[in-house]
């Protein structure tokens, strides 16, 4: 009972304000070491830890979170489910394990199993934002009531978390808040408010070397200016983004972004700058969501 009670606590204090003590933020945890790939220095630590340790935990919980970053949705699947029915773990793991879980299960396509985790992990983070009100629980529960289509929800937690919170120095939290606000505001169809909270988003993450959330926050900055045919500023800022990221594992995402530099140059009528960006496109790193963008893009370049 104390060791369960021990993790217990060591897991809710990893959910305080700063922006360096996210649990799952395995960035962080990853720039201790430059020398070898994030996913092989999580692993590496890992298998060097106490398995069922707080320390354990908290380095599996960074493997996730890692999995979902770059989209490896069966992979985080395969990942979580063995700890699905354990009843015997710290809360803030079984919260993660149910958050991770639901979400690579929705985006594999099984919604209604995805619903039903997610619900169990709303709950879990209900209870514990009731009891500690941190603002990133705040955020996390809004991103489950958003991903799961409670759009008027999620921007309710959303708001009510920044009029609680809105005099926080931590960039890590205004740059989620921004974010997510964001994403409410595109799928209602106001891509005018979105993109004043993809601005904050960007402002707030430059302040930290975290260059993967750096590198989404400007992405998805430039894509909003290109879906307002802001072109001009849609090409500046993809071109910046382009610059925090890591060739060999975010070359998916770096595959998608020179597409969408191609395709702005080719709506703003500058076909060699088009063709040039297209060029650089590897077809191999594209995904089947963008496969239809890059054959069109081939057929009029």
């Amino acid at each position: 009972m104390k060791k369960k009670l021990a993790l217990l606590l060591l897991g809710l204090s990893s959910l305080n304000v700063s922006a360096s003590e996210n649990f799952s933020d395995h960035e962080m945890f990853c720039e201790q070491q430059p020398q070898i790939s994030c996913l092989d220095y999580i692993n590496q630590q890992l298998a060097s830890s106490e398995l069922g340790s707080a320390r354990w935990y908290e380095i599996k919980s960074y493997q996730f979170d890692y999995f979902y970053d770059k989209m490896e949705y069966q992979i985080l699947k395969d990942s979580t489910e063995p700890f699905i029915t354990s009843e015997e773990l710290p809360v803030v793991f079984q919260v993660q394990v149910y958050f991770y879980y639901a979400k690579s299960m929705h985006y594999l396509g099984d919604f209604e199993t995805g619903r039903k985790y997610a619900t169990q992990a709303f709950e879990k983070l209900q209870a514990i934002f009731d009891s500690f009100g941190n603002p990133m629980r705040m955020v996390e529960l809004a991103n489950l009531q958003y991903v799961f289509g409670n759009k008027e929800t999620a921007l309710q937690i959303l708001d009510r978390a920044e009029r609680r919170f809105g005099k926080s120095k931590d960039p890590i939290f205004h740059f989620e808040l921004a974010s997510n606000k964001a994403n409410v505001y595109h799928s209602l169809g106001d891509i005018d408010g979105a993109l004043a909270n993809r601005k904050t988003a960007a402002d707030w993450i430059l302040k930290t070397n975290h260059n993967r959330k750096i590198s989404v926050a400007l992405g998805n900055l430039a894509r909003t200016h290109q879906l307002l045919a802001n072109y001009e500023q849609a090409d500046e800022v993809y071109v910046q983004s382009l610059k925090y990221m890591d060739t060999g594992s975010d070359r998916h995402v770096i595959a998608i972004y020179k597409l969408r530099l191609a395709e702005i140059n080719w709506q703003a009528g500058k076909q060699d700058q088009a063709l040039k960006w297209f060029k650089q496109v590897h077809k191999e790193d594209i995904r089947q969501s963008h496969a239809k963008l890059y054959a069109h893009l081939g057929n009029v370049l």
